[in-house]
């Protein structure tokens, strides 16, 4: 599975809730990503060759009903 990002979002830099605010985000830019798995309510995303970033599952809900992401089955 793929997600195409149509405007540029934020993704979390971990797959739990242990990162503080202010360093736990990473800018998600416009493109097509291909999907990992669930990790404790987080969807990982593969990005080639940077670190991998996670879209927890209720924000992606919120960026597919706003047009901001399209998931690509």
């Amino acid at each position: 599975m793929q997600i195409k990002v149509v405007r540029g979002v934020l993704a979390r830099k971990s797959s739990n809730e242990t990162t503080s605010a202010e360093t736990g985000f990473m800018p998600l830019t416009a493109g097509v990503y291909r999907v990992g798995s669930e990790v404790e309510g987080r969807l990982e995303v593969l990005r080639e060759e940077k670190p991998t970033v996670y879209l927890p599952l209720e924000k992606l809900a919120e960026y597919e009903a706003s047009g901001e992401i399209v998931v690509l089955r």
